[in-house]
């Protein structure tokens, strides 16, 4: 199949020359120029075109070369001659640099090294259609594990007819001069260079950056340009079988493969200010400016001491948790970090049921490098429905209260984060991570923590682990592998930790259009599971209530739960566990007279709200609720509230300390390696929300 350019009706181009965000004006219209290549593989595809001659050379080269001669899932960026050409002159001058004595006239003349790296990166190993993408990161890495990024070039458009224009799509460096050629192996995108395949770390691309000298230089002073250079956990360790070969299971009573993450990796997302947006706030360097700006936020009471604030590098130092609260411990690109926008619309987060004319903002609460904090991150819905990346605010919040629902305007507008294009740079992925620009400075004051995140915190426990989310699994897409239902498997995640190795623990990939989880996605345990959770921390001291989502499910197990709560720096020890109830049997569905569900819409309520009310008070008090009614199921056909299997457990009500980590542990009881825990999401509730009716949202 084939699909010449990015196409936009001629009634469009005014917006899309006059705006520099790609969210709501950039989408995908076909204009009917597909075809398919009949039995063609990719090598197939090359080999016929002998402007490509060289780039099939380097494959050759490199062993690659069969791999696009048989049946399997590629996509392939090849670079034409001219392109490699130019690749060869560049290399010679490196390597002439390195003091080699060298002349690279032809791709035979380059070391095997450089035709290994450079296949790789024009190479990955599902097939991804450029013309179904939003800009960003592409879904998974490349053969050579770097991340390559899609954008659109609104100052480069084309006139194909009447009514029809093309925007140029680039992948990093490189112009697609043609893209998406379907064969029977893959697809094939035709480049006009090589896309770079250079080291750069996270912090040397903010170190490059002439509009973030200050974050540098502050980022230099406290340590963090070495924290920031780390990659690879080199402790972690997963057999090969367990990530080529995988295991097959059954779940739910169908058949699946898991597939385990090969390595552990260490990446970040930086949130950077500019040195322009610092000077806004009065701030036009690092000692004294910035620092005071911390030390009022994080040392209020200035009873820290000469030898923590003279040591910057010291983690309760005021700038390294200044700067801590810039920093997501994991690798996520605007286009995912609120999910995927074709499964968040299909699921319908964005309308308040099918009654009320509300809309609901997609959030996600995640904890950043400074320890015991979180941070909200909304991304707001055009009038079309449809999630807007131009606008992703950090810490807003809107008038309508902390019940969550809605968005009738910002009592916090929040902080921005720009998209590339607002950036304004070519390269913003790293090695190890990514970095946006933030167009206010973040604090994690008592504003944050008291008042914005005083809400109901519901949290997709796929947000959980950073390797959840570093590694794709989370908002990942099954569909390109061709291994059937697939997901990503992980031992000994990142927040996670269990007394015994006899488990299955799994990230199920999101379905558009057919799950039943929240955000689409969710992680599944199996088997004679004792697990323990680091939670996500409380933002305030205060009673919190602790719940977590049901689905019932006859292949499921009984759970016992268990609490505890660990001052900063001690290990959880076996009696430091508080049972939280009695054992849950996940096989039962809320119809059953210990729960008392029934739809709003039954003989017995008729949509009565005080009987609907009576009956909601009624499960609560047995410690149940229903599911949330701002979330649909496959195809939209219900809310989660409506839904007869799903509903919400409370394990427990208490005065938490926010400067406590909090653990939940998960004990399968029953006797039975199959059975199956669906931890889907959970839920931190203050008492200003439970005690005022939310109980519908």
């Amino acid at each position: 199949m084939r699909k010449l350019r990015f196409l936009l009706p001629c009634s469009l181009i005014a917006l899309a020359l006059s705006t520099l965000t790609l969210s709501g004006c950039w989408e995908e219209q076909h204009p009917g120029t597909y075809y398919t290549f009949t039995g063609q593989t990719v090598a197939d595809d090359l080999a016929r075109r002998p402007e490509y001659s060289d780039f099939v050379r380097i494959l050759q080269r490199s062993g690659m070369w069969n791999n696009l001669r048989i049946y399997g899932y590629n996509t392939c960026f090849a670079p034409n001659n001219d392109a490699i050409a130019d690749f060869l002159k560049e290399r010679e001058a490196f390597a002439r640099k390195m003091g080699l004595d060298v002349t690279y006239n032809t791709v035979e003349d380059l070391p095997k090294e450089d035709c290994d790296t450079l296949a790789w990166t024009h190479l990955l190993d599902i097939t991804c259609y450029l013309g179904d993408l939003d800009p960003g990161l592409l879904p998974k890495v490349n053969l050579n594990d770097r991340f390559l990024i899609l954008t659109l070039d609104s100052t480069h458009v084309e006139q194909l007819g009447d009514s029809v224009v093309a925007l140029q799509r680039r992948l990093n460096n490189a112009i697609v001069e043609l893209q998406d050629d379907s064969c029977e192996n893959g697809v094939v995108h035709f480049i006009d260079r090589c896309i770079d395949f250079g080291g750069d770390y996270v912090y040397d691309l903010v170190d490059k950056d002439p509009n973030t000298v200050l974050f540098s230089e502050a980022l230099k002073l406290c340590g963090f340009h070495s924290i920031l250079s780390e990659w690879y956990d080199m402790t972690y360790k997963i057999g090969e079988d367990s990530v080529t070969k995988g295991i097959k299971l059954t779940q739910a009573g169908n058949p699946w493969n898991v597939h385990y993450w090969d390595k552990r990796k260490t990446n970040f997302t930086l949130l950077v200010p500019t040195d322009a947006t610092f000077s806004k706030n009065g701030i036009n360097n690092v000692i004294p400016d910035m620092f005071d700006k911390a030390n009022k936020v994080y040392n209020p009471d200035n009873l820290l001491p000469d030898s923590i604030l003279n040591d910057y590098t010291n983690p309760q130092n005021p700038l390294f948790k200044f700067l801590s609260y810039h920093i997501l411990p994991f690798l996520v690109d605007l286009s995912r970090i609120n999910g995927r926008k074709d499964v968040m619309k299909d699921h319908s987060l964005f309308t308040f049921g099918e009654k009320q004319d509300k809309k609901y903002s997609p959030e996600d609460y995640f904890e950043t490098y400074l320890p015991r904090s979180l941070m909200r991150i909304t991304t707001l819905i055009n009038e079309n429905l449809e999630m807007d990346m131009g606008k992703v605010f950090i810490n807003n919040r809107g008038d309508e209260g902390n019940g969550t629902v809605g968005f009738s305007g910002p009592k916090y507008r929040g902080v921005k984060i720009l998209t590339q294009e607002e950036m304004g740079v070519d390269k913003y992925s790293a090695l190890n991570g990514v970095y946006h620009y933030v167009d206010n400075i973040l604090l994690y004051d008592e504003t944050v923590r008291e008042d914005i995140l005083d809400r109901r915190l519901r949290i997709d426990c796929a947000t959980i682990s950073p390797d959840f989310i570093t590694s794709g699994a989370r908002q990942f897409d099954n569909s390109p592998t061709g291994d059937g239902d697939y997901s990503w498997g992980f031992k000994n995640p990142k927040n996670f930790a269990s007394y015994h190795q006899d488990y299955v623990l799994q990230v199920r990939p999101t379905k558009k259009g057919s799950s039943y989880a929240y955000e689409g996605d969710g992680v599944d345990i199996q088997g004679q599971f004792d697990m323990y959770v680091k939670l996500p921390p409380v933002p305030h001291d205060g009673t919190w209530q602790l719940r977590l989502s049901f689905r019932s499910n006859s292949h499921c197990g009984i759970i016992q739960n268990y609490l505890a709560s660990i001052p900063v720096g001690k290990e959880v020890e076996r009696t430091d566990w508080k049972p939280l109830g009695i054992p849950i049997d996940l096989r039962i569905e809320p119809t059953d007279a210990t729960v008392g569900w029934k739809d709003d819409d039954s003989d017995e309520l008729a949509g009565d709200e005080s009987l609907i009310n009576a009956l909601d008070k009624s499960m609560k008090n047995k410690g149940w609720m229903k599911g949330s009614g701002v979330q649909t199921i496959t195809g939209g056909s219900k809310t989660h509230r409506q839904q007869n299997t799903m509903a919400r457990i409370i394990l427990m009500t208490d005065y938490l300390q926010s400067n406590m980590d909090h653990y939940l542990r998960i004990k399968q009881i029953m006797d039975d390696r199959n059975a199956e825990f669906l931890f889907d999401y959970m839920e931190w509730v203050p008492k200003s929300v439970y005690d005022n009716n939310e109980d519908k949202n």
